[in-house]
């Protein structure tokens, strides 16, 4: 797997075939969500969550293409540890060994402008992640597949919805949140 653009474009990204229930996001579905998110905002100097992380691939191509930083956050982060040291981009990351759902309780006020989430698909704890993230004043992007369908309370901050292959992403807007 290669970085796609910016100035770590053709890097590779590290992705063991040993490591269990790693099912990092395709090149060709990375390429596409990619498309779509430089077309609505600008990456240059964001902040980046990378939930369920993995290889790091999301956070990686978002530092590579303008953000600032980028905070991983995965039970089993050797991987991304291992990507983010073999590419130079120590001081932009941020690498915490944590579940992603305690991560989310225990940080209600995220600072972040785009949070991506990539949790396994036979994940059961969709709408709960959803509602943690519903406080938080930015763009949601959900990786799932097929088979998951949002909660009625949560259709309300979609905005779009892209299948790529048997990745389907769900972009959630939470900016205008009427729960304040």
């Amino acid at each position: 797997m290669r970085v796609i653009s910016g100035f770590l474009k053709s890097r590779t990204i590290i992705v063991p075939s040993s490591v269990k229930n790693l099912r990092p996001t395709t090149d060709r579905a990375r390429e596409t969500l990619f498309n779509v998110i430089s077309s609505r905002f600008n990456l240059f100097k964001i902040k980046v969550l990378d939930l369920y992380c993995g290889s790091g691939s999301f956070g990686i191509e978002s530092i590579s293409r303008g953000a600032s930083e980028c905070c991983f956050v995965d039970r089993f982060p050797d991987t991304v540890k291992r990507n983010v040291s073999d590419l130079g981009i120590e001081e932009m990351c941020l690498i915490i060994k944590d579940d992603a759902l305690r991560y989310l309780k225990n940080n209600k006020n995220l600072n972040f402008d785009i949070i991506f989430a990539d949790p396994p698909y036979d994940y059961d704890k969709y709408n709960e992640m959803i509602e943690l993230l519903s406080s938080f004043k930015g763009i949601f992007i959900l990786e799932h597949s097929e088979k998951y369908l949002p909660l009625e309370i949560h259709s309300k901050y979609i905005f779009l919805k892209k299948k790529v292959g048997i990745a389907t992403f769900t972009f959630f807007d939470f900016k205008q949140n009427d729960n304040d």
